[in-house]
């Protein structure tokens, strides 16, 4: 691991050569999947917990928000209808399983037993690894029918995969996400945008953490990469809160609010009730990139942190 990223900040923080053994981090054998030990497992809950009551509407003009928790696969021939394969392939993680005979699982073992690839028989399932942890919420809501008039506000929270592998604890393959969604009229996604935006800078001004807001852009791959990835930044329908964690390097984006316009409707036949366009948009959080920005610039004792830190976060333990 980077001597200069969060596990060397850790490890100068908490007095241990390495801070997988003071209860954060707990290595694997694949790289980009880390387990969290105890300290971390309290402080994530607790951002979890205080990220969801900053997340309750508080303006008349919004519904209620629905709480989804959803397990980290959703359905493939969802994800097809989102589009995600077409912008996004190279981020995609399927879930195989074995379709063979007792001959063939026979003959496989033993391939298995000296070490060689046992996979020839297993064959992509009805099931994908959720990319975000909002995906699963637009079908389920547009299987209810047409969308009512003051629209759809849902919190969802689960983790997710990306096929990205790195060194770095700051970007994890599977890492817990918790979202906060809105669908309706374009107005209302833009309220939305702009209310997730203030509420954005309140939470980190909260925390204490050094951070930016800017226009950013998704990862889509293939040769209209370029055109879409600039389309999506001059239109700001994509905004990151970057905070500074590893050291040496780019800051980290921690939240992002993103504006779908019709593409979640279109693509899903999401209908508004009145007959007009349907529209959404997410706010993000990682929530294992906050908790690392948090132990990089408050140190590992919770009980040193700032006061702001530590009544938004509340008893951590």
């Amino acid at each position: 691991m980077d001597r200069t990223g969060v596990a060397s900040v850790l490890a100068r923080r908490v007095r241990v050569s390495d801070p997988r053994e003071a209860g954060f981090l707990i290595r694997s054998g694949a790289q980009g999947i880390y387990g969290a030990g105890d300290r971390l497992s309290r402080l994530i809950a607790c951002l979890k917990s205080a990220l969801a009551q900053s997340g309750d509407q508080d303006q008349s003009s919004e519904p209620d928000k629905e709480v989804f928790n959803f397990p980290p696969v959703m359905a493939r021939a969802d994800l097809e209808r989102i589009g995600y394969f077409r912008n996004f392939p190279h981020l995609l993680g399927l879930v195989s399983c074995f379709c063979g005979d007792e001959h063939t699982h026979r003959r496989l073992s033993k391939i298995h037993d000296e070490g060689g690839d046992w996979t020839e028989a297993h064959q992509p399932s009805d099931l994908v690894l959720t990319p975000a942890a909002c995906y699963p919420v637009y079908p389920a809501l547009a299987a209810r029918g047409p969308v009512p008039p003051e629209g759809y506000t849902a919190q969802v929270c689960s983790f997710c995969f990306r096929h990205e592998p790195s060194p770095q604890p700051t970007r994890l393959r599977s890492f817990e996400m918790l979202e906060f969604v809105r669908i309706g009229s374009p107005e209302q996604v833009l309220a939305f945008r702009q209310d997730w935006l203030s509420r954005g800078r309140d939470i980190f001004e909260k925390l204490q953490l050094p951070f930016e807001a800017a226009p950013a852009n998704d990862p889509f791959f293939g040769r209209a990469a370029a055109i879409m990835q600039r389309g999506q930044k001059e239109q700001e329908l994509k905004t990151e809160f970057l905070v500074p964690i590893n050291e040496g390097e780019e800051p980290t984006a921690c939240m992002s609010v993103n504006v779908h316009r019709d593409h979640f409707a279109t693509a899903l036949d999401i209908r508004h009730g009145n007959g007009g366009a349907v529209h959404s948009a997410c706010a993000g959080f990682g929530l294992a990139r906050i908790a690392f920005a948090l132990l990089r610039w408050h140190g590992a004792s919770m009980l040193d942190w700032p006061a702001s830190t530590r009544a938004f976060l509340g008893d951590c333990g």
